[in-house]
C-alpha cells in the first residue's frame, strides 16, 4: 500500500536549540554526533511512500522469485531471522506467526533489490524526512512530546521478549500522512550515500543526493535502542551497504508518480 505525498514545503533538519534539546533527553546523549543542521524549509516534488515496511511474507516472495545464489543471498540478508532459507534447494519459509513482521538485517543491497523487483525504489533522505514528519517541523511523526507506548524500541521493556511487532502495530504513532512506525520497530534505509554535511547543501536548495560515500544512510531507529534522542525525525544514522552496525535493519519503499499524474 502506498500513500501520496503531495508536493510542498516542509521543515527539514535541526535548530542548535533542538540539537541540545535532543541532548539532554537521555542522559549520555552528548556522545552522539548529530548531523542534522541547520534547518530550513525546502520543496519536495510529489512522490509515494509505502504505508508499512516490507515484511516477511513480502520479502520471502520476492526471495522465492528470484531464487538467489547462497552468495547473493548473503550479500542481501546478513543474517536471516524468522525466515529458514534454503538457496540450493530453492526453499523460502516463515516462522509460524511472523508473516506480518518487518523483514529484518537486510543490507543496503538487499533493501535495493527488493524495491527494484517490486518496482519501485528506495526513498530519498529528503523524502524519508517529510513523509516522518510532515510540513512542521515536529520531533516526532506523531508531535512534539515524547510517547513511549507509540513505538516499538527498548527491547528490555518488551513483556513477551520479542523485539519486532506487526508493521501495522502502534497506529497511534503514524506520522501526518497515515504511515506506520516511522520510528521503532526496524530502520529503514534509504537511497543516499551518507555525508556529514548534506543538509548544508539541502539547505542551498540541491535535493541530489550526495554522489559519494562510505555508507549509506538508515533512517528510524529500531526496537533495539533505548536512547530517545534516536526517534526524533530529523535524527540520522548510517551503515556500510553490505555490513550493517545495526541490528533490525530493513526496508520502506518509494516510487515517484506515473507520468500520468505528473502531466495532470
Amino acid at each position: 500500500m502506498m500513500q501520496l505525498i503531495s508536493a510542498g514545503v516542509f521543515v527539514m533538519g535541526s535548530t542548535p536549540e533542538d540539537i541540545e534539546s535532543a541532548r539532554n533527553m537521555d542522559k549520555d546523549g552528548h556522545s552522539f554526533q548529530l548531523h542534522e543542521s541547520p534547518q530550513f524549509q525546502l520543496f519536495v516534488p510529489s512522490f509515494y511512500m509505502s504505508v508499512f515496511a516490507v515484511t516477511n511474507e513480502q520479502f520471502v516472495r520476492f526471495l522465492a522469485e528470484l531464487e538467489p545464489s547462497p552468495a547473493m543471498f548473503d550479500l542481501w540478508v546478513y543474517s536471516a531471522a524468522h525466515i529458514k532459507a534454503d538457496c540450493q534447494n530453492r526453499t523460502f519459509q516463515i516462522d509460524q506467526g511472523f508473516e506480518r513482521h518487518p523483514a529484518v538485517h537486510i543490507t543496503w543491497f538487499g533493501a535495493q533489490a527488493y524495491c527494484r523487483w517490486a518496482g519501485l525504489r528506495l526513498p530519498t533522505e529528503i523524502e524519508w524526512e517529510k513523509a516522518a514528519r510532515g510540513t512542521d517541523g515536529r520531533l516526532f511523526p506523531w508531535g512534539n512530546q515524547w510517547e513511549s507506548d507509540f513505538l516499538r524500541w527498548n527491547r528490555i521493556n518488551h513483556p513477551d521478549n520479542e523485539p519486532t511487532v506487526p508493521v501495522d502495530a502502534h497506529s497511534e504513532g503514524r506520522s501526518p500522512y497515515g504511515i506506520y512506525q516511522m520510528m521503532g520497530n526496524v530502520g529503514q534505509w534509504c537511497e543516499d550515500w551518507f555525508q556529514p554535511q548534506a543538509y548544508t547543501e539541502h539547505a542551498l536548495g540541491n535535493r541530489r543526493p550526495p554522489p559519494t560515500g562510505d555508507e549509506r544512510v538508515l533512517r528510524g531507529g529500531t526496537c533495539m535502542q533505548w536512547h530517545k534522542l534516536k526517534f526524533r525525525c530529523a535524527m540520522r544514522q548510517a551503515s556500510t551497504p553490505a555490513f550493517t552496525n545495526l541490528d533490525f535493519t530493513g526496508i520502506r519503499c518509494a516510487c515517484d508518480l506515473p507520468a500520468v499524474e505528473r502531466e495532470n
